[in-house]
């Protein structure tokens, strides 16, 4: 599965492109994120956690995540706690600042799925 979008817009008269692109993880369950999530761009991501709750759950790959807002890790919370036991949604290799939002907005969720090389964080 791959999913990508992407807005044009405008900015100091120089086009603006947001792009989110999708791909299934090769080696597991789960999803690699690549680009931006924000408002252009939320129905793919929204699309991509929906799909992979439906799947009962798995890996959130968020190392090549350039940028994304607070609504966009919220579907992703709101995806995590949808998952039903003893299945589970983890993110792994989140950039700092998605690290940081995480443990700032949701601290419990936050300390249960982030994982790096397999271990919670």
């Amino acid at each position: 599965m791959e999913y990508a979008a992407s807005a044009g817009g405008q900015g100091h008269g120089q086009p603006v492109e947001a792009e989110l692109r999708i791909l299934d993880l090769p080696t597991s369950s789960g999803i690699m994120v690549l680009g931006t999530i924000d408002p252009a761009t939320r129905a793919s991501w929204e699309t991509s956690l929906n799909l992979l709750v439906n799947n009962g759950g798995g890996t959130v790959d968020l190392s090549r995540l350039s940028f994304t807002d607070v609504r966009g890790m919220s579907a992703l919370i709101d995806a995590a706690r949808r998952v039903q036991p003893p299945r589970s949604l983890t993110i792994r290799h989140p950039p700092g600042t998605v690290r940081k939002v995480l443990r700032l907005f949701w601290p419990e969720e936050a300390a249960q799925l982030i994982t790096d090389d397999g271990r919670p964080t």
